[in-house]
């Protein structure tokens, strides 16, 4: 490995395509220097996964972690204690059960059929912000049992500062400069501030009342075993740690999505015959995802050259090996979706074209496997004991607001734009995308201009 230099390590715009560039000189794996780090790229999708998954016990989350640690405390997406992790990824898991999806699905039509209330055809909207307003209703309702938006909003409009501020965390001592009177310290402490009280009242609510809310909320404080519970601390860790998991990614990867279909005009209207054949002029259901195999794909093709989680960490507690490499303690290795996808290795030829199609079997139902990648080539989500707790959750709602929208909706992207890319815990459009709302016009029904 040649020792390669990070520069403009902060710039979130170039950061994923620098990225690529050492993967294309060092397909499998680089050392980036950087002062008083030793950094590693994984691109090889088989070391990767020895990485996260074989490796498991043997590696922890990194550096990045440590300023999302200060704002959202010790849940399963930022600790580095192991034990904790797996005792509260299993109390987690009935707040993600088959009737808590089943339920959590009604919601989420429900907030996009609220959302096309408000769209009216020739309007121009920023994308990015209409799926967020969708999401912010989905995670009030399914998370804090919040009917008005009102908690939700206050919580992610916090999280929004924390994350527009993310690179704190790669300088020296993050957790004492948040007590500075350095300005951006400053407004980040005051939104921690906030975020806190307000879920900590949610929380206080929820069990003076353990009846009144069946969300997630309640679920995490009712959850048991072996005697064993979340204390009030650990609810409230875990519902900040959920609610920027199910606010902040699935929200880009639905703009991400509109835009591909306004780009990829034969995948937008396969997309919308198989919701005509299917759903009629009925709203989906939770059963219906299965009867949805190429929305499923356009989803799961968004996300591969657009994947949400764009950028992977892991610190090696004690020494691994991997691929013949063996990395010290200290070591942090780097691991990207954003390249890994890319890698015409695993995808092809056509691995920068955007086709849904690569994941349908020749039964035509959506397979993982029909794309021909190897096992590893694939993780929006993570991989191993680490992998995202509420992943079902994410497919479901991209799959049930896509499919509820896009039967009678066809956003246009306006003209003019140069749109990029912001890379920070999650890849954003940059700037947002301004699209057109316009009728689908191949559908059955077409909503009333305003």
């Amino acid at each position: 490995m040649r020792p390669r230099d990070l520069r403009a390590v902060f710039d979130r715009r170039r950061t994923p395509g620098m990225f690529a560039r050492f993967a294309a000189q060092h397909p499998d794996v680089v050392e980036i220097r950087m002062p008083g780090q030793k950094l590693w790229l994984v691109s090889n999708a088989a070391w990767a996964r020895e990485v996260m998954v074989d490796n498991g016990r043997s590696v922890t989350k990194g550096v990045g972690m440590r300023l999302l640690r200060i704002a959202l405390g010790e849940g399963i997406l930022t600790t580095d204690d192991a034990a904790l992790h797996k005792r509260n990824r299993r109390l987690i898991n009935p707040a993600f059960s088959m009737s808590a999806l089943k339920t959590y699905a009604e919601i989420m039509v429900a907030a996009a059929e609220r959302a096309e209330g408000r769209w009216r055809a020739g309007r121009v909207v920023e994308i990015t912000d209409e799926m967020q307003r969708i999401a912010l209703d989905i995670v009030g309702r399914t998370l804090l049992g919040d009917e008005t938006d009102q908690d939700a909003k206050a919580v992610t409009d916090a999280l929004e500062v924390i994350l527009k501020r993310f690179g704190l965390g790669f300088l020296p001592n993050p957790e004492k400069l948040i007590d500075t009177r350095f300005p951006p310290a400053v407004k980040m402490r005051r939104s921690i501030e906030v975020m806190k009280a307000t879920v900590e009242r949610v929380v206080t609510e929820h069990t003076d009342r353990p009846d009144a809310r069946q969300d997630a909320v309640g679920a995490l404080i009712a959850a048991t075993e072996d005697g064993e519970t979340l204390s009030a601390q650990q609810v409230r860790d875990e519902t900040l740690t959920l609610l920027l998991a199910g606010f902040e990614t699935t929200a880009n990867a639905l703009a991400w999505t509109w835009w591909h279909l306004d780009q990829n005009p034969a995948s937008a209207e396969r997309l919308r015959a198989e919701l005509r054949d299917v759903l009629g002029d009925q709203a989906p259901t939770f059963d219906d995802i299965a009867r949805l195999p190429y929305t499923t794909a356009v989803v799961a093709e968004t996300m591969r050259l657009r994947p949400p989680a764009w950028i992977m960490e892991r610190e090696v507690r004690e020494p691994i090996e991997f691929g013949g490499y063996r990395a010290e303690a200290g070591t942090t290795i780097l691991m990207s979706p954003w390249v890994i996808h890319r890698d015409a290795r695993y995808w092809g030829a056509d691995v920068e074209q955007y086709r849904p199609d690569r994941w349908i079997n020749a039964d035509g139902e959506f397979d993982p496997t029909a794309t021909g990648a190897p096992r590893g080539a694939y993780f929006p989500f993570g991989a191993g004991s680490r992998i995202c707790i509420g992943e079902n959750f994410a497919w479901n709602e991209a799959i049930l607001v896509l499919a509820t929208l896009a039967r009678r909706w066809a956003p246009v992207t306006e003209p003019h734009q140069e749109i990029g890319i912001w890379a920070a815990v999650t890849l954003r459009p940059h700037p947002d995308i301004k699209m057109r709302l316009q009728p689908a016009v191949s559908t059955a029904a077409s909503p009333v201009a305003g």
